[in-house]
C-alpha cells in the first residue's frame, strides 16, 4: 500500500511525523521573551549612545558660549587685525589666559587670528605669529561665516590632540578673523561617559571616522575592537554589529553619528549578558536540539530511501549515456511511480538524442564532402582557365597585351589557390592567412623574369590567424597586383634584391605591407601608364571592400610600398568547424 503512494504524499507524511515532537516543544513564551529582551537590549544601547550625543552637544554648546564671550570682547576684536597695536595684543593675551584658566582640563588653548589666518593673540604666547590658514576649520568658517566644529587634529601649540571649534570675527560687515578653541579629549571623554544606573554593563566611547577612540575611560576603550573593524562599520553605515573587543570578550556595538562633526558614539554591551540570555533555559534548549535532530534523522532516512537512491541511479544512467554507452535503465521496486516515469522519460530521451545525433553526424559528413568536392572542381576549372589564358597569351605579339593576359592569369590563379586551401583544410570556410600568401607568391613567381634578370627573394611574415573567403579574396588580389608590379622593376643593381610582404595586427586592425627595393623604369612608374593606373585603382577598390584604406607610394631608394589597413577579420565559424 505504502509503495504505491506518490513521492509528494510520502514526503508530507514524513514531515508531519517528524514535526510532531517539535510542535509539542514549541516555545511561544520563549520566543516572546526573546523578542522582548532583544528590544530592551537595543533600546538600552541606543539610549546610551543618544545620551552620549546629547552630552557632547552640551559640551559644544558650552564651548560655543565661551568662544562667543571671547570673540565679542573688545580686546579680541581689536587684536583681529592685520597690524594690531601691541597694547591691544597684550590685553587680548591676558584676557584669553584668564578665560582659559577657568577651564584647565577642558580646553587646551584659545586664540584669535586675523583675516589671513595668522594668530594675533592667544592664551599660549608661543602660538602668536603661527599661521592657521591651512586648517579646515579656518577655511570653512571664513566661507560660511558660522560656528564650525572641526575634526580631531593634533594641536600645533602643545602636545594635545583636540577637537577645534571656531567662530568668525565679523566687524564692519566683513570677515576679520577667527576665534578658535581647542577642546581636549579628556573633556569629550568626561562629557560623553554614559553609564546608566539600570544597565551598568553598557559603556560608551567616542571614535573618529578611522575608528580611533576619542573619548572614554581605559576599560571602555579596551572593549572596542580593532580600529579597522570600527572604521569598516562606519563606512558601511552599520548601525549595529558584534565583534570581539581588545580585552578578548564578545560585545554587541551600537553606532550613532554625532551630528555636526566627524565623530561617532559607540555603545557596547557584553554579548554573553545580552543575546545569549535570550536563548532561555538550558533544558528548553536541549529539548529543542534533540527534537531538531530527530526531525533531520527521519527526513534523511526517508529521503535517502525513496528519493536520493533512485535519483542517483538516474544520474549514473545519464552520465553513461553522455559517455556514449548503450545501456537500459531498469527501475527497482522501491521506486515511486513518479520516479519510474522519470526514468522511462530519460531512457526515451537518450534514445531520441542518439538517433538525432547519428542523423546530424551523417548530414554533416555529407555536407563537408560536397563542399570539398565543389571547391576541388572550382579549383580545377580555374586552373583550366588559367592554362587557356596562358596558351592564348603565347600567340599575342604585343608585350603590353601579353602582360595584361599575364595579370588576368595571376588573378585567376589567386582564386584557384584560395579554393585549394578551402577544400584541403578541415574547416571548409577558413584559410591559413600566412600559408595562403606564401602559396600565392610562389605561384605568381613561376616563370616570371625581371627587366634586369635578377630575381628578388621573398620575405613573408603574417600573423597566425584564419580568415574567411570574403577576406582572403581581396587580400590575395592585392598581393597579386602589388607583387606583379614589383616584378616589373629592375633588381640587377640592388645588392640584396627582395620583396617584403608583412601583415601585422595593430590593435583592432590589420596592416598589410608589400614593398620592394627594385628600380622602376620612368615610363613604368606606378600610376603613369595604363597597367599601373588600373592596378592602383584595383588595389584601392579592394581595400575599400575590406572596409579599410590603401596607400601606394614610391620609396626614396627605389621600388614601391603598398600599405593596406583594414579591420581584423572575424572568422565565419570556429577553427574546428
Amino acid at each position: 500500500m505504502l509503495a504505491r503512494w506518490s513521492l509528494r504524499s510520502k514526503l508530507v507524511v514524513l514531515a508531519a511525523l517528524a514535526l510532531l515532537p517539535v510542535l509539542g516543544i514549541a516555545a511561544w513564551q520563549a520566543r516572546t521573551e526573546q523578542r522582548a529582551a532583544e528590544s530592551q537590549s537595543r533600546s538600552a544601547l541606543g539610549f546610551a549612545a543618544d545620551l552620549a550625543i546629547a552630552r557632547y552637544g552640551e559640551l559644544i554648546e558650552a564651548s560655543t558660549h565661551l568662544l562667543s564671550a571671547a570673540c565679542l570682547s573688545d580686546d579680541a576684536q581689536l587684536a583681529a587685525n592685520l597690524a594690531p597695536q601691541p597694547a591691544n595684543v597684550g590685553r587680548c593675551d591676558a584676557f584669553l589666559s584668564r578665560l582659559l584658566g577657568s577651564f584647565p582640563d577642558q580646553y587646551s588653548s584659545i586664540l584669535v587670528t586675523d583675516e589671513l589666518g595668522v594668530a594675533r593673540c592667544a592664551s599660549t604666547p608661543t602660538a602668536v605669529g603661527m599661521s592657521f590658514a591651512d586648517r579646515d576649520i579656518f577655511q570653512k568658517g571664513k566661507a560660511t561665516g558660522r560656528v564650525v566644529v572641526g575634526d580631531k587634529i593634533a594641536s600645533r601649540i602643545g602636545p594635545h590632540t583636540v577637537v577645534p571649534i571656531g567662530m568668525p570675527v565679523v566687524r564692519e560687515g566683513g570677515f576679520r578673523g577667527m576665534c578658535v578653541l581647542g577642546i581636549t579629549l579628556k573633556a569629550i571623554s568626561e562629557s560623553t561617559a554614559a553609564q546608566t544606573e539600570s544597565r551598568g554593563d553598557i559603556a560608551v566611547a567616542v571614535v573618529d571616522r578611522t575608528g580611533i577612540s576619542v573619548g572614554g575611560d581605559a576599560s571602555t576603550m579596551r572593549r572596542l575592537p580593532p580600529s579597522a573593524r570600527v572604521a569598516e562599520a562606519i563606512a558601511g553605515h552599520q548601525d549595529e554589529f558584534s565583534e570581539y573587543g581588545q580585552d578578548g570578550a564578545l560585545y554587541v556595538f551600537r553606532l550613532r553619528p554625532i551630528s555636526g562633526s566627524a565623530l561617532v558614539a559607540v555603545a557596547s554591551q557584553p554579548l554573553a549578558e545580552g543575546p545569549m540570555v535570550l536563548i532561555g533555559a538550558w533544558s528548553r534548549f536541549v529539548l529543542i536540539v534533540l527534537a531538531a535532530l530527530g526531525v533531520l534523522l527521519v527526513i534523511w532516512l526517508g529521503a535517502d530511501r525513496w528519493c536520493v537512491r533512485p535519483l542517483r541511479y538516474i544520474q549514473d544512467f545519464a552520465d553513461k549515456v553522455a559517455r556514449g554507452q548503450d545501456i537500459e535503465l531498469a527501475p527497482v521496486k522501491p521506486w515511486t511511480p513518479e520516479l519510474a516515469s522519470v526514468g522511462a522519460g530519460v531512457t526515451a530521451m537518450a534514445e531520441a538524442i542518439a538517433s538525432r545525433e547519428a542523423a546530424l553526424r551523417a548530414g554533416l559528413e555529407q555536407r563537408d564532402h560536397m563542399l570539398r568536392e565543389i571547391h576541388h572542381r572550382v579549383k580545377n576549372n580555374l586552373q583550366m582557365i588559367s592554362s587557356l589564358l596562358n596558351l592564348q597569351a603565347g600567340e599575342i605579339r604585343s608585350p603590353r597585351i601579353r602582360r595584361f593576359f599575364g595579370d588576368a592569369q595571376n588573378r585567376v590563379l589567386t582564386l584557384s589557390i584560395l579554393h585549394r586551401h578551402l577544400y584541403e583544410r578541415s574547416s571548409w570556410s577558413l584559410v591559413d592567412f600566412q600559408q595562403f600568401i606564401s602559396d600565392l607568391v610562389r605561384q605568381i613567381s613561376v616563370g616570371r623574369t625581371t627587366p634586369g634578370g635578377a630575381m628578388p627573394r621573398y620575405h613573408i611574415r603574417a600573423p597566425i590567424m584564419a580568415v574567411g573567403p570574403d577576406t582572403a579574396i581581396p587580400v590575395g588580389l592585392i598581393v597579386t597586383e602589388a607583387v606583379s608590379i614589383a616584378l616589373g622593376h629592375d633588381f640587377s643593381k640592388t645588392p640584396t634584391p627582395e620583396i617584403r610582404i608583412e601583415a601585422a595586427e595593430r590593435g583592432e586592425d590589420v596592416e598589410l605591407v608589400i614593398e620592394d627595393n627594385g628600380v622602376g623604369l620612368e615610363n613604368r612608374m606606378l600610376g603613369q601608364d595604363g597597367r599601373g593606373g588600373f592596378a592602383l585603382t584595383l588595389i584601392r577598390g579592394l581595400a575599400m571592400q575590406l572596409g579599410g584604406e590603401a596607400t601606394v607610394e614610391r620609396k626614396s631608394d627605389g621600388g614601391n610600398r603598398v600599405s593596406v589597413v583594414f579591420p581584423t577579420p572575424a572568422p565565419d565559424e570556429p577553427a574546428n568547424a
